[in-house]
């Protein structure tokens, strides 16, 4: 046999369905080392052992192909015929062999595509999976910033309301306004104290403050004429920018004479105990 010849027959030798002369021929051809022939039959073996794989119940899947194919044949068997040699049963040459190799085909064809189908949808889940990840972080970026934009802009209406306050303590006809000045305990620091009766308003606004420690506080007072120093209220200054406070009123009747701020214990005291670090008088009316 020549080389096209055998290399029709290869389909066969991957089914194992060559014997008597084909299969002594075959395997001369291989052993002479023909790698075209041998390259294909370790294609078509491994597409077997892939179906093998694939299919359950994997057993005897050459026996399903060729009882498939052989009924095919049957179909279509050409009458016997003699040949030079011995009489024998009609060839299983070409025709068989191409139906083979279609066969063969169709089986590696169904093992890419379920090999490439699982690998696709490995593929697709794992870029969703990295899709919904980049999403929830992004949520989440989102979330912050709002939760970030809602507190600044809850500090800043404070703020406006805070300074609504002062504005109306210290511009009412009844309005006493006073400046307090920084002592040897923060000399730069510079405040003032509105304080409007009428309107019900007490502010206080402070800056150049050092910050407090952790179980201090600064303590507001009115230092009343009769009654001496009074509770006004207790704050922690700003990091940045002024610090505005409202305060308590003084007790009806008590004529103030001054304001005072103090660094007190966190919980504030009744009667003032620490480093005074401001303290402005009230005119004279």
């Amino acid at each position: 046999m020549d080389h096209a010849e055998i290399k029709d027959l290869i389909p066969l030798k991957a089914l194992s369905r060559l014997d008597g002369d084909e299969a002594s021929a075959v395997d001369e051809h291989l052993a002479a080392g023909c790698d075209e022939c041998e390259r294909e039959l370790a294609s078509l073996t491994e597409a077997l052992a892939a179906m093998a794989i694939v299919e359950s119940g994997g057993d005897g899947l050459s026996d399903r192909i060729w009882s498939r194919l052989q009924a095919r044949l049957d179909a279509d068997r050409p009458p016997q015929r003699i040949e030079y040699r011995t009489v024998r049963e009609p060839s299983r040459g070409r025709g068989f062999a191409m139906l083979a190799s279609a066969a063969v085909a169709a089986v590696v064809a169904i093992v890419v595509s379920v090999v490439f189908f699982n690998s696709r949808m490995r593929t697709d889940s794992s870029d969703v999976s990295n899709e919904i990840a980049a999403l929830t972080a992004r949520v989440i970026e989102v979330q912050r910033n709002l939760d970030t934009t809602g507190n600044q802009l809850a500090a800043l209406e404070a703020k406006v309301a805070q300074t609504t306050d002062l504005t109306l303590a210290s511009l009412g006809p009844d309005s006493q306004v006073v400046r307090l000045a920084g002592l040897p305990a923060s000399p730069s620091a510079t405040g003032s104290v509105a304080l409007n009766r009428t309107e019900g308003t007490a502010m206080l606004e402070v800056s150049g403050l050092p910050p407090t420690p952790d179980d201090k506080v600064y303590e507001v007072w009115w230092i009343g004429e009769k009654q001496g120093p009074l509770k006004a209220g207790l704050f922690e200054p700003s990091s940045h920018g002024a610090t505005i406070v409202s305060l308590d009123l003084p007790p009806p009747g008590e004529v103030v004479l001054a304001s005072a701020i103090t660094l007190e214990p966190s919980s504030g005291v009744e009667e003032p105990t620490g480093a005074m670090y401001l303290k402005g008088d009230f005119p004279r009316r």
